[in-house]
């Protein structure tokens, strides 16, 4: 599945939590979100991805390391199942090739 654009990943995903957590309050060592429940997603820089959710929701996930043209490349995440979980996920990078793996998530609280 390909997440790297937010008219793909918002056809292709929506939001939902496995593990529920209140914004701002740390998140739990393992998260897991529910693909169809992803609505969108952002990649403001080459370690970070953050997930809008259906239910409203935002997480943010901090990748284990940089991932070179991670904002500026579509990428592809592998998925085994149907849920997105924090440190287990790795994703493609189209242009370079690179492979990254998600690192922790942490709910992030919507702008007014």
């Amino acid at each position: 599945m390909n997440l790297g654009t937010p008219l793909l990943a918002a056809a292709t995903f929506g939001l939902a939590i496995a593990a529920e957590a209140a914004p701002n309050t740390p998140a739990p060592d393992k998260v897991c979100l529910n693909v169809r429940e992803i609505q969108r997603t952002e990649t403001p820089d080459d370690r970070t991805i953050v997930f809008h959710m259906r239910n409203g929701k935002i997480w943010r996930n901090a990748l284990r390391g940089i991932c070179p043209m991670l904002s500026t490349s579509p990428y592809t995440q592998v998925l085994h199942s149907d849920q997105v979980c924090s440190n287990q996920q790795f994703l493609h990078v189209e242009r370079t090739g690179a492979t990254c793996v998600l690192g922790n998530f942490t709910p992030v609280s919507p702008k007014p």
